[in-house]
């Protein structure tokens, strides 16, 4: 359910983050899409925490990636992520949805990376209370 959940808020969420773009002159920054990068990589760590296994951390942002697709697809009146236009010179909003879209790979893999250590960190630090004949603290997620 955490997996879900969290796929689902960082898609949503993230798309209608990605488009807000800084123009300074004829530039456009995206920092939206960084931010949106951002705010699902948080999600789906939080995600794999929650769950206690890193394998929901990257279900949640596969789950991110597939409906960032449909996002791309025409379903509506237009796309809510452009990646592409034909026009000769690309507006800044391409830019931005290039970065989301593909970005939200690196932010997965970056995800299940930082939510595996954090578990091994945890499991480590309760191995070495029990050796120690410590109380284990129990993890505030289940797991």
């Amino acid at each position: 359910m955490a997996a879900v959940l969290g796929g689902l808020l960082a898609s949503v969420l993230g798309t209608g983050l990605h488009a807000q773009i800084l123009y300074l002159g004829d530039t456009g920054l995206p920092l939206g899409a960084i931010a949106a990068l951002i705010l699902s990589c948080a999600a789906t760590v939080f995600a794999g925490l929650w769950a206690g296994k890193a394998v929901w951390s990257a279900a949640a942002g596969l789950l991110a990636y597939l409906v960032l697709g449909l996002f791309t697809l025409d379903l509506w009146d237009s796309p809510l992520i452009i990646t592409g236009t034909s026009l000769a010179e690309q507006p800044g909003i391409v830019l931005a949805g290039r970065i989301w879209l593909f970005g939200q790979a690196a932010a997965t893999i970056v995800a299940l990376v930082i939510t595996s250590r954090v578990l091994a960190s945890d499991r480590r630090a309760a191995a070495e209370n029990a050796a120690a004949g410590q109380i284990a603290v129990q993890p505030p997620y289940p797991g």
